[in-house]
């Protein structure tokens, strides 16, 4: 397979990426412009936490509050070049009201998420992501993407990234009080809303349902499952009839979705967030999740309530819908859309840990444009847009970076997912947080930290090290 560097090439790179995107798909816009957007903050910090909760961190220690849920009186604010500096190796103002307390609170979720990585870089990636998930969970009545204001909502799609991150970092409770949150908010046709208001099944305005997102809670679920977590020995609430109703609905949603003349979903937003009239590859893929995830969950015993939704039917449904994505996508190299709209992170959704070992080894060619896949989409400072045919505006995103060293990772491609992770852990804010974009001159922008880059940035360690 051929291979990009990742770091450098400058202008060179940028102009051979977009020259090779004009001509294949015929596009104007030869020469990419550098937009400027602000960083909104360097962080998020702790600034107070309620005197009550140092009494139970004295009685019962510094882990007893590590779960998920409101804590109310926990407050945090924006980190800026201006604002009282942090104590080391936290998120917590020196400033702040409590600061003892936060501090062994911080640590002792340190002590037990913390690995070792490769370099020093990435060891210090590992906490600033780690501190990133925290002060965007802990203590929230959900987990929350940003602190920002337009992005203060919990999105299954981070939400689930978040759970699993947990999960195998060793929160097994705080990873099944994720995932019971997500149990809560769901439509009762087993769907989800594109995103909630914190801790409320409201969204927050009148955004269109994301198909997606049964995809990413029956993931999620089935992650759990693998790690032990989702498991009748585990706790009594990992095998609650609400759970496995939850669960079953879902599945029955993407059964349901499937039983179509394609054989596919009709059109719905994806992680783009845009309105869409046809259907694309990401909100495919996930579809395909759902009904494997399901099928896996199935046969442990996990759904529960829905008619018509056995192993046998979820398992015919999942190969079913993998024969239509194929025929569907695979003659146009799996880009965004049947008919092309170049490559996107829907690609990598049709890779592990989304899809099973075994898909990917039937489909070998899937991951045979996953070389060409990051060329197309690779911008100016070294990482990714969301996708080849976004707007030529020079600036990487972190998320889907991290999901192509993700996929890199899992494919057994180390030595590329070390050099994406090294390309993250190089273009933090000066607090340490992974933002959401990154400038062509390699300058951190908008929001920071955002929780899902963070959490495929554990993961995507947690694989390199197991």
């Amino acid at each position: 397979m051929r291979r990009r560097a990742l770091l450098g090439g400058g202008l060179l790179a940028a102009l051979g990426a977009s020259a090779l995107y004009v001509e294949r798909d015929s596009i104007a816009g030869l020469f990419p412009h550098d937009a400027h957007e602000d960083l909104y903050s360097l962080g998020v910090a702790f600034s107070s936490v309620p005197d009550s909760l140092a009494s139970e961190v004295q009685a019962h220690g510094a882990a007893s509050v590590l779960h998920a849920g409101n804590i109310p009186g926990v407050e945090r604010t924006f980190v800026q070049p201006d604002s009282p500096p942090l104590i080391a190796g936290t998120r917590t103002l020196s400033t702040a009201h409590g600061a003892e307390t936060l501090t062994a609170i911080t640590q002792a979720f340190l002590e037990k998420a913390s690995r070792p990585a490769p370099t020093p870089a990435l060891t210090s990636l590992d906490r600033s992501a780690l501190l990133d998930i925290f002060t965007l969970t802990w203590a929230l009545p959900s987990p929350i993407a940003a602190l920002s204001p337009n992005w203060r909502y919990t999105w299954p799609r981070d939400t689930a990234h978040v759970i699993v991150a947990l999960a195998e970092r060793g929160f097994d409770d705080w990873a099944l009080g994720l995932l019971e949150h997500l149990v809560r908010i769901q439509r009762p046709d087993g769907t989800f809303e594109a995103r909630y208001r914190p801790g409320t099944a409201r969204a927050p305005d009148a955004r269109s349902p994301q198909f997606d997102g049964i995809g990413w809670f029956l993931w999620a679920a089935a992650s759990l499952a693998r790690l032990g977590v989702l498991s009748s020995d585990a706790s009594p609430a990992s095998s609650s009839p609400t759970l496995k109703r939850a669960l079953a609905r879902s599945a029955r949603a993407a059964v349901d979705a499937t039983t179509t003349a394609s054989g596919l979903p009709t059109p719905s937003p994806d992680y783009w967030e845009v309105p869409e009239r046809r259907l694309t590859l990401a909100t495919a893929a996930m579809t395909l999740s759902a009904l494997e995830s399901a099928a896996q969950l199935s046969k442990l015993g996990f759904l529960e309530g829905e008619a018509g939704v056995g192993t046998e039917t979820l398992e015919r449904s999942a190969r079913e819908t993998e024969r239509a994505l194929l025929e569907t996508f695979g003659p146009g190299d799996f880009q965004r859309y049947a008919r092309g709209g170049g490559f996107d992170a829907g690609l990598l959704m049709l890779l592990p840990p989304y899809q099973t070992q075994e898909f990917a080894k039937r489909n070998p060619a899937i991951a045979g444009h996953i070389d060409e896949a990051f060329e197309a989409m690779q911008r100016p400072a070294g990482g990714v847009a969301p996708g080849a045919r976004w707007k030529r505006d020079g600036i990487s995103w972190t998320p889907q970076t991290a999901m192509f060293a993700q996929a890199y990772a899992r494919l057994g491609e180390r030595e590329r997912a070390l050099e994406i992770l090294e390309w993250l852990a190089a273009h933090r804010t000066s607090a340490g947080a992974i933002s959401e974009k990154i400038l062509a001159d390699g300058s951190p922008a908008a929001v920071a930290p955002l929780s899902w880059p963070a959490a495929l940035a554990l993961s995507t360690l947690e694989a390199l090290h197991s």
